[in-house]
């Protein structure tokens, strides 16, 4: 919720929307209909083992979830700014109570005790200072080009796909109350089983396409510097040296890294890195 960050809110407009969304009675809705309780899934890896494992919340916190999101949509007369600041609320919420680690393709196969706490929504940050403008758009495909300064964090990773990843608090976010497919752990959009319609995410997703992406993408701003948020994790699409080749020829390529932690992961799928880099790429633009 990009705009709560840019835009801000009134806090203590929030805080009284907020407590009457605290003592909403339950509501049995979508979320508490395909993402609560525990259910009969096939176990990956297991050569078809069949198991009773837990769903994303409890029935209690998603009939909550459900009752507070539905109430949101329906206060007519409120501002555009409250408003995504209470989604963005019932977001962090569900976030926090909800039965996994890093992404929402799956949850963990016994209740933490964070899943099974009682959902609290929270207040989100207020930050002070300018306001500003939230664009959702195509990023190769933008109307203004013309920035001070530009700051790029896109999908870098192979087979990891963001609407996947997240596809809950999207879902939350839009609560357009997509058909859903059950055949994944938890259940996924339509929308965004791109494989099952043999579709492709996007450009940066494949390796043939990748470094066209980034070329287009790095040459079409009109500004003085631009910085990249990439990693050296092990199923990038691109590695970096190949982006600094890309990079170099836009402007002048310097680096600056953090030790960052990959995600967690179940060891089958060999993701650990003991050596893995945030990397945060300048580039002072050619004249």
């Amino acid at each position: 919720m990009g705009r709560v960050f840019l835009e801000g809110y009134d806090p203590d407009e929030f805080d009284c929307y907020r407590q009457i969304m605290q003592n909403l009675p339950p509501v049995q809705g979508w979320l508490t209909d395909n993402y609560s309780g525990e259910r009969e899934r096939v176990i990956r890896g297991t050569n078809g083992s069949v198991e009773c494992r837990p769903m994303a919340y409890t029935r209690s916190n998603a009939m909550r979830l459900d009752a507070a999101r539905d109430w949101i949509d329906k206060q007519t007369t409120i501002s555009a700014a409250l408003k995504n600041a209470l989604i963005f609320s019932v977001i962090l919420a569900a976030d926090r109570a909800f039965n996994g680690t890093n992404d929402q393709k799956s949850s963990l196969k016994a209740w933490t005790t964070r899943a099974l706490t009682p959902v609290s929504f929270p207040t989100p940050s207020l930050i002070e200072g300018p306001t500003g403008t939230q664009l959702n758009s195509d990023i190769l495909h933008l109307d203004s080009k013309a920035y001070d300064f530009v700051y790029l964090d896109p999908p870098y990773t192979h087979g990891v796909l963001y609407a996947a990843c997240y596809h809950l608090n999207n879902s939350i976010a839009v609560w357009n109350k997509p058909q859903l497919n059950y055949d994944y752990a938890l259940p996924r959009p339509l929308d965004i089983c791109f494989r099952d319609k043999g579709e492709t995410a996007g450009g940066f997703y494949n390796k043939s396409t990748a470094a066209e992406c980034f070329q287009h993408l790095l040459t079409q701003f009109d500004c003085k510097r631009i910085v990249l948020s990439y990693s050296n994790a092990p199923r990038n699409v691109l590695t970096p040296d190949e982006l600094f080749a890309i990079c170099s020829a836009v402007g002048t390529v310097s680096t600056y890294s953090v030790d960052h932690a990959i995600c967690t992961q179940p060891s089958m799928f060999n993701k650990v890195s003991t050596e893995l880099k945030e990397l945060f790429i300048t580039i002072d633009t050619h004249d």
